[in-house]
């Protein structure tokens, strides 16, 4: 008893929500409020764990919330997410747009974001969970199938990978503009791979061609080469790390070689320049040799300064002298002169020497006024008469002079006590005593240079020549200078004795030696023989002399057959440089008037080439060879240069023309094609001397970048003009694409887009265009196609209403014959007009007049049936050919005024087919059912 009272008690206190039966606990949820955080607890579990479907049911529609159903997401069936869906795309219940929209921004459940994109009631709500989507494959599934085609086109925009494109171009069937952006895409990116595989193939090959530049065999076109490559290296986008390295390298190396054999050419032309300048650079060093002799001599009083500018002058062109002789050979005359001014500048310097070194003695001289001092170092300085004397010099001359008259009162008063003899006399006569003085002076200077052959000789000349006819202090002097020789004899001994040994083993060891080439053989020995010559007679004997000379003479030997091949390619040499003159100077006197400079130019720089390729040659016919080259090379530069004037002023004329073709306002594309003519007559015309070279195709170039620009800006303007009218077809044919007419009266529409793709023009030839235009097409066909079928089906409800009154009047008509006459109303519809209306009333008449037969107006019937086939374009059977030739021959009598439009002419077989009757009854039953065959056609 008290277990059935408990379970009485429990079932009458126990919550409805937890009742047994499912309809009462689903009841129960409608009492319970989702604002209430007990109830909605309540709800939850119901949710989560009722087992009845009803009950979770009941409970999902109390929470009307979408954020209350949220946390359940994870924990529930997908009842939850379902009512989710439905409270989040705006069903039953739903929230707000601006709630739900500000819900959806911060979803992360892909799934979820799915459903509302595809059913969300909002576009711009469809497109804000869109917008949370990260998932390809969904964004494919909106792309494809989202029934909103903004939508679509987002989430096709947001799809990057190529098998995503790809299936939108095989499965977006619903919305073209999808499939035609991924083809789109699609083809852009296969442009964009051939483009990055091109530009590859262009690197890789600019590279090796900038690798193989170093490496193969100069030719003139190496630089431009060069600079080509370069050029079109910048031009390409910026490469990888790698082959941009690869390429600067290869491009140091190239530079470096092109650096290099610029330099030799530089060199080469250097010296070109200076050997054929040869005699104009060493008369200038005569000139200033001259100019500081008589500058020299111009002087009222000279100095040390004088002297050390004399003598630094005549070394610095001493150095450019022997410079220039030592690689050219200089004329003859040019090297006598030189010669002359040589030791005509040598006598001043050797007197300022002497005067340098008596300098302290003239001094002391003067300050003690010591007469026999200062005579003795006059005597010894021997200052030319012809030079301008120094200070010191002056002031001993004034003095010697002022003493000259007291000497000669002492000679008059002493002069019967030392009268000298007749033979005294005499024999002081036969002698000269300046030339004498002179003499010794001159061996003085020789011992000074330390001039041991000259300066013998000349001693022993005199002292054979004056013994014992010089007065003491001559005799003094000679004898003072002889121990000088002596001394001068004897150190040249002591130092060329162990020369003189070194230089005979080194003759006779190079006459023995086997491991020398022959080349080096002569060379070694034509320097011992010239260090031996230099030694002169110091420490010679006859024994060191004949043993120098066997071990020459058995080197000579040795060198027989190559001095021998020598003096053959020396030979050969000089007949090729010989041909090479008479080459020349052939060309000089016979050469085209119109030749072209640049092969002039490398005729030259060949000859060169060739005449530098061919030496040694012998000196003497070598020297008169390189005189007549030289000629023959000026006057081929001047041929060159008279050329390349003609070809300056041709080019200066088009120039002219370049200048006032781009200053014409006449279109820019004949302009660009004329420019191109002018730079074909450029190429062909040769090159102007090197500076005006350069002026005039600067200018040209300046000119023809004028007309090109305004070619490319004009080409510019007009693909501009043509994107432009390729997006207004865009605009219009996708504005056509997406209009479907739905009646009749929607082909005004699609005249006006006739009219307006009349005004754009034509589109453009090109891959884009012929799409554009094979779309345009096919739009134009499937929208006319419709048109057609929206005529047919309103021509055959209008066919039917005439079907109807065509009947009733048949009715009418066979009613008639019975005597039951009456009228037949015309339907008050836009099927029929005015014209209808009198056939109708005519129709009626007809019946009330007199009975007549109906064979005509059945014929008539039959007639006007042929005339709708022919509008219609139907076939005909065999019985009705000759009714379609009177139809014909009527619709052409009829149409001559004015031709008659299609639709116009079936209102009129309308109408006559109304007026025509009375009909008779079987007669339109035969011929009613061919009419519908041919409406329905």
């Amino acid at each position: 008893m008290t277990g059935l009272l408990s379970r009485l008690t429990g079932r009458l206190f126990t919550p409805r929500w937890q009742h047994a039966n499912p309809t009462i606990r689903a009841a129960a949820t409608d009492q319970l409020d989702p604002d209430i955080p007990e109830q909605r607890k309540i709800l939850e579990t119901l949710i989560l764990n009722d087992s009845a479907l009803e009950v979770r049911h009941a409970a999902l529609t109390r929470m009307q919330t979408p954020e209350r159903l949220l946390p359940l997401l994870d924990r529930a069936d997908g009842l939850v997410r379902e009512r989710l869906v439905e409270l989040l795309s705006g069903g039953q219940d739903a929230p707000s747009l601006l709630s739900r929209e500000q819900l959806v921004e911060r979803l992360e459940d892909s799934e979820l974001l799915s459903a509302v994109a595809a059913r969300g009631d909002n576009q711009q709500l469809r497109l804000t969970a869109l917008a949370r989507i990260d998932d390809e494959e969904v964004l494919i599934q909106q792309a494809c199938h989202n029934t909103i085609a903004a939508v679509r086109h987002a989430a096709a925009a947001r799809i990057t990978s190529q098998a995503g494109l790809e299936r939108l171009v095989r499965d977006a069937k619903r919305d073209r503009h999808v499939q035609r952006q991924a083809r789109d895409t699609l083809a852009r990116r296969r442009a964009d791979a051939q483009e990055a595989d091109a530009l590859a193939v262009s690197r890789d090959n600019l590279l090796r061609q900038m690798e193989k530049l170093p490496r193969q065999a100069w030719e003139d076109s190496v630089p431009s080469r060069y600079r080509s490559l370069l050029r079109e290296w910048e031009r390409l986008p910026a490469a990888e790390h790698t082959p941009q390295q690869r390429f600067e390298e290869a491009r140091q190396q190239a530079y470096k070689v092109i650096s290099d054999h610029e330099a030799r050419e530089q060199a080469i032309r250097e010296h070109e320049r200076l050997s054929a300048n040869l005699s104009t650079h060493l008369t200038e060093i005569l000139t200033a040799l001259t100019h500081a002799r008589d500058d020299l001599n111009s002087r009222e009083r000279i100095n040390d300064h004088d002297f050390a500018s004399l003598q630094a002058q005549r070394r610095l062109q001493g150095e450019r002298w022997r410079e220039l002789t030592d690689q050219f050979s200089a004329p003859t005359e040019l090297l006598e002169q030189h010669q002359r001014l040589q030791q005509q500048l040598q006598s001043p310097l050797d007197a300022w020497h002497r005067h340098q070194l008596c300098q302290v003695e003239l001094d002391a001289a003067l300050i003690d006024n010591d007469l026999e001092q200062m005579m003795r170092l006059e005597r010894e300085v021997a200052w030319p008469s012809d030079l301008t004397m120094t200070a010191s010099l002056f002031a001993l001359q004034e003095a010697l002079a002022n003493a000259a008259p007291i000497e000669s009162e002492a000679v008059q008063g002493d002069g019967d006590e030392a009268q000298p003899s007749a033979a005294d006399k005499a024999a002081n006569s036969a002698l000269d005593a300046a030339a004498l003085d002179a003499e010794i002076d001159t061996l003085e200077a020789q011992l000074d240079a330390g001039k041991l052959k000259p300066a013998s000789r000349l001693h022993r000349s005199l002292r054979d020549r004056t013994e014992g006819k010089l007065d003491a202090p001559r005799q003094a002097r000679l004898r003072q200078l002889g121990a000088r020789v002596a001394e001068l004899r004897d150190w040249q001994n002591f130092v060329a004795a162990p020369k003189r040994e070194q230089l005979l083993d080194a003759i006779t060891t190079l006459a023995e030696r086997d491991d020398v080439s022959d080349e080096q053989r002569d060379r070694q020995h034509q320097l011992l023989i010239q260090q031996w010559r230099e030694l002169g007679d110091a420490a010679a004997t006859r024994d060191a002399s004949q043993a120098f000379r066997t071990a020459s003479d058995a080197i000579k030997q040795r060198l027989s057959d190559y001095r021998e091949t020598r003096k053959q390619a020396r030979e050969h040499n000089l007949a090729m440089r010989q041909s090479l003159c008479e080459q020349l100077e052939s060309l000089n006197g016979h050469a085209m008037e119109d030749a072209d400079p640049d092969s002039l130019r490398q005729i030259r720089d060949r000859a060169r080439e060739e005449w530098r390729r061919h030496t040694p040659v012998p000196a003497g016919p070598g020297r008169q060879l390189s005189h007549r080259f030289g000629e023959a090379l000026t006057a081929l530069q001047g041929l060159i240069d008279s050329r390349a004037g003609q070809i300056a002023a041709a080019k200066q004329a088009l120039v002219e023309a370049a200048e006032a073709l781009a200053d014409e306002d006449s279109p820019a594309r004949p302009r660009a094609e004329q420019a191109k003519t002018l730079q074909t007559q450029w190429r062909e015309l040769g090159r102007a001397p090197k500076g005006e070279e350069q002026r005039l195709w600067t200018a040209f170039r300046a000119a023809c970048d004028r007309i090109f620009a305004a070619r490319d800006q004009d080409r510019e303007d007009r693909d501009s003009r043509e994107q432009v009218r390729l997006e207004q077809w865009q605009a219009l044919i996708e504005r056509l694409d997406s209009w479907e007419p739905e009646t009749l009266e929607d082909a005004a529409q699609l005249d006006d887009a006739l009219k307006e793709a009349d005004s754009l023009g034509a589109l453009p030839r090109g891959k884009r265009g012929d799409g554009m235009r094979r779309r345009w097409n096919g739009i134009l066909k499937r929208r006319e196609q419709r048109l057609d079928e929206l005529h047919a089906v309103q021509l055959l409800e209008e066919w039917q209403q005439w079907r109807d009154l065509l009947e009733q009047h048949a009715v009418a008509d066979a009613s008639a014959k019975r005597g039951d006459i009456s009228d037949v109303e015309l339907p008050n519809t836009s099927a029929f007009d005015d014209n209808s209306r009198q056939a109708n009333a005519a129709r009626n008449q007809m019946r009330r007049a007199e009975p007549s037969n109906c064979s005509a107006a059945n014929e008539r019937l039959a007639e006007l049936r042929v005339h709708l086939a022919i509008l219609f374009e139907a076939s005909l059977g065999t019985e009705d050919e000759s009714r379609r030739l009177t139809v014909q021959v009527a619709r052409i009598n009829q149409q001559l005024g004015e031709r008659m439009e299609r639709e116009e002419e079936l209102d009129e077989v309308l109408d006559a087919l109304l007026a025509n009757g009375p009909l008779g009854w079987d007669a339109w039953q035969t011929e009613l059912p061919r009419f519908d065959a041919l409406f329905n056609h």
